[in-house]
């Protein structure tokens, strides 16, 4: 799915060469930023005393995404003859090693997509993974303000800048309309502040739209994403947490045997088990979980708006989204934060690849990840715009993803937050998946056997 982290193989094989890569990065700080070699963000300048070539690196997600990115580094190069972009798209699967290979070799990308759970905020601070973005920014005014503070936040560390938000993504309700009017049941609200939608109102919901022939079912009411994020925020909807962190915001230990985390997550097992009104992984790995929605096999799930890529492609029915039910809290929360545009501090060309980082961070450049359908904008003119909520495409409640933005919950903050997932929550949360052992009994195995791990930093 699209939300599910990285394989517990390729976390390993990941490690050796982050092992490498912060040995060599330690003793890189990255310098002071001087005048540019090109001109400014892409709108023009004096041509260059010397050509150079940055490298961009991106996570190849669709033909859409790969286009845009295009026309960035064409755009960029015929507007600063002094520096050329080498877009270089990778393949989602693979990318995440090509990232660290490349950094574990000593020629990381000048510009990539960050991914936090790979490479958590604080290791970045404490390696230099990154260039610090501060003194770029004071020395062009570079205007922050459009940008979403806490989107801009989640690359802050110690008061330093590492990055910029690309996006500020979330997790949404996606429902098929058809379906509901047919079985004649009311649609899931589209505002994240109303408290009628509950757990209970939601199970009810589900327990009408989902059909049987005999034993077999014919049509499923929910599909439960089994991706962190996505099941983080019915944890989060229930006043529940992944860690305890302290006043820093560093995670501390684990929460996943707290009562209100245990319920959450009682309730999307039974879900599957005790109501069955959700396919369980088996099934969802045979059909496969997108396909199950998009063919009308399902009638609800939770994801993130990029889908929005996916979904308009439908032409069978009609579909919206809404907001996630709320549980024993009085506000929801929902897994999200996005990427970033980050400049590797190994990068050799620091300042051409800050001017090529302002263009891709630009208005224009949300805009056009707008028009493929794949992005929650951080910028707030960018998530409130006509491109964006415009009327004439689905989701009809589009401005529903711009007012999830506000009840985003980070992820954990540790330096070992990605082995913890990878070797402790993401395997034992595959027996509540597979029906196992329950909510309780995995909540109190994640938290002993974290332990250890969130004691070092």
């Amino acid at each position: 799915m699209k939300d599910q982290l990285i394989s517990r193989r390729a976390f390993l094989r990941n490690s050796a060469f982050a092992t490498a890569m912060m040995t060599g990065l330690a003793a890189c700080a990255p310098a002071a930023p001087q005048t540019s070699t090109g001109g400014s963000g892409g709108e023009g300048g004096s041509p260059a005393t010397e050509q150079v070539t940055i490298t961009f690196v991106v996570d190849t997600i669709n033909e859409g995404h790969v286009q845009v990115r295009n026309k960035w580094a064409d755009d960029f190069s015929a507007a600063n003859p002094g520096i050329q972009v080498e877009h270089q798209p990778i393949p989602g699967a693979d990318y995440n090693t090509k990232i660290q290979t490349l950094q574990a070799a000593g020629t990381p990308a000048d510009v990539y997509r960050y991914l936090q759970e790979i490479t958590p905020i604080v290791t970045v601070a404490a390696k230099n993974v990154h260039v610090q973005l501060d003194d770029y920014i004071a020395r062009d005014a570079y205007d922050l303000a459009d940008f979403r503070p806490d989107a801009v936040e989640l690359y802050r560390w110690d008061g330093k800048t590492y990055a910029l938000p690309r996006d500020y993504g979330n997790q949404n309700l996606f429902y098929n309309v058809d379906i509901f009017e047919a079985a004649g049941v009311d649609v899931p609200p589209a505002d994240w502040e109303n408290t009628d939608f509950t757990f209970d109102v939601f199970l009810d919901m589900l327990l009408q739209l989902t059909q049987r022939d005999g034993n077999r079912v014919t049509q499923w009411g929910f599909l439960v994403n089994r991706g962190q994020r996505p099941w983080a925020s019915w944890v989060y909807s229930n006043g529940g947490a992944l860690v305890h962190k302290n006043d820093s915001g560093m995670a501390t230990e684990s929460a996943m045997a707290d009562e209100s985390t245990v319920e959450a997550l009682q309730f999307l097992q039974d879900l599957m088990y005790v109501h069955e009104v959700s396919p369980r992984p088996d099934l969802e790995s045979e059909l496969g979980g997108v396909d199950l929605f998009a063919t009308g096999r399902v009638a609800v799930m939770l994801t993130n708006p990029s889908a929005v890529n996916q979904f308009r492609s439908i032409e069978a029915f009609r579909w919206d989204v809404g907001t996630i039910p709320l549980g024993n809290s009085e506000r929801r929360g929902t897994g999200g934060g996005g990427t970033g545009w980050a400049i590797s501090g190994g990068s050799a060309n620091p300042d051409a690849a800050w001017e090529f980082l302002k263009h891709i961070t630009s208005e224009q450049a949300q805009l056009d990840e707008v028009g493929v359908g794949a992005t929650t904008p951080s910028r707030v003119s960018v998530v409130f715009s006509e491109a964006f909520l415009n009327p004439n495409l689905p989701p009809t409640n589009a401005a529903a993803f711009a007012q999830a933005q506000e009840y985003v919950v980070r992820d954990p903050v540790h330096v070992n937050w990605p082995e913890i997932t990878q070797r402790i929550y993401n395997p034992t949360m595959d027996l509540l998946w597979s029906g196992a052992e329950d909510a309780a009994t995995v909540g109190a195995r994640i938290a002993e056997e974290s332990a250890s791990l969130f004691a070092q930093s």
